[in-house]
């Protein structure tokens, strides 16, 4: 193992935090995910800044210790091949974390490929909110092929235990209340400064198959089919990249906004009909301006919508949870039906956290046992 190379590799390659399958419960056997009665699964997802190897493995070493079975963390396809038998030697997980649509890097390459707001204005050029926020339009066949690429040459890492999609939406057309203050924004309706995608391809896409313009709408964000276009759209990305990870005897989830009809509202995320083996909606509770028991509530209405089709993993922001209430947050989204539960991000807890946290989930009953 060359120690610079992978520390240098996980100092650049790990991911950063969102803003805030007809395969059922089963699919995830083999790759440690719980059916009903079964153990609880907690995953955490991992960002960069460990500086030395055996802090690394301290790292990981504390988090299986706690209760965390798997990581999810962002990096190139080296990163993971060197990545893989490390994690594997801690007794964890690795699961590949990728930013789907949000991806800047072909911004001077091919800026045709970036989605385009209500008022003409690419993400290339004009990214709504943050310089970060650069979304691919979803619609587009170069788009697709770019991401199925990127998706088979990760599918094809031995050992690598999945593809976990984030960023799989458009940007926010509105965003959780509690961060309009930061912007500087009251989004009482969608604007058309941060409604995508209205690019060409859209446009043609939508009119083929309803007979309208979009942009000839006298109110778009009312129009119901053009809402469904945007569903539709995600969803078949998601379609698209499950069967071709699948093909590679890889497990496929995504990171998701919190409930069916926020994901819906916000960023287009129809995840309830989505084809994969697991979802993890980000339950981010200071985001919405909730209280804990939100959680419980929130991560409920997940688990009815899927009707046991697939597990729910609840998405805890702590940052935002201090350690008396990570415990109270973690047995809320357990009582919810939650399978287990994610950490953001899983290598910045304190030692109180992890006290709390592990006790929280050697009380929980086995998962399905609510």
């Amino acid at each position: 193992m060359d120690r610079r190379r992978f520390l240098r590799l996980l100092g650049s390659g790990t991911a950063l935090a969102s803003l805030p399958g007809d395969r059922k419960n089963g699919a995830f056997a083999g790759s440690g995910c719980p059916e009903a009665g079964s153990p609880l699964k907690n995953w955490a997802w991992m960002r960069g800044g460990i500086k030395s190897m055996d802090e690394w493995r301290r790292k990981l070493a504390e988090m299986r210790a706690a209760g965390i079975h798997a990581i999810l963390i962002g990096g190139s396809a080296d990163f993971y091949r060197t990545a893989v038998p490390v994690v594997r030697q801690e007794g964890l997980e690795i699961h590949a974390w990728i930013f789907t649509m949000m991806r800047g890097e072909h911004v001077k390459t091919h800026p045709d490929w970036y989605a385009v707001s209500r008022n003409g204005i690419s993400t290339a050029d004009k990214p709504p909110y943050v310089d970060y926020y650069r979304f691919l339009c979803p619609a587009r066949d170069e788009v697709r092929r770019y991401l199925l690429e990127h998706v088979r040459e990760l599918a094809g890492i031995e050992g690598l235990a999945s593809v976990h999609l984030d960023y799989i939406r458009y940007p926010d057309v509105i965003l959780p209340v509690a961060l309009w203050p930061k912007y500087r924004l009251v989004q009482d309706k969608e604007y058309p400064d941060f409604d995508f995608c209205y690019c060409r391809i859209c446009r043609d896409r939508f009119k083929r198959r309803e007979g309208l313009d979009p942009l000839d709408l006298p109110d778009p964000p009312a129009h119901a089919a053009w809402l469904q276009y945007r569903y539709d759209t995600i969803t078949e990305v998601v379609t698209m990249l499950a069967d071709e990870v699948h093909s590679g005897k890889k497990q496929v989830t995504a990171a998701v906004f919190p409930t069916p009809a926020i994901a819906r509202a916000l960023v287009r995320q129809d995840w309830v009909t989505w084809k994969l083996d697991a979802v993890f909606p980000m339950v981010y509770h200071s985001f919405y301006k909730e209280d804990i028991p939100w959680i419980e509530r929130a991560t409920r209405e997940g688990v009815d919508a899927l009707r046991g089709r697939i597990p729910l993993y609840t998405g805890l922001y702590v940052p935002d949870l201090p350690p008396a209430d990570l415990g109270r947050a973690v047995r809320g989204a357990l009582a919810g039906g939650a399978r287990g539960v994610c950490l953001f991000q899983g290598n910045t807890l304190t030692p109180a956290h992890w006290q709390e946290f592990s006790g929280a989930v050697k009380q929980a009953p086995p998962a399905g046992r609510m």
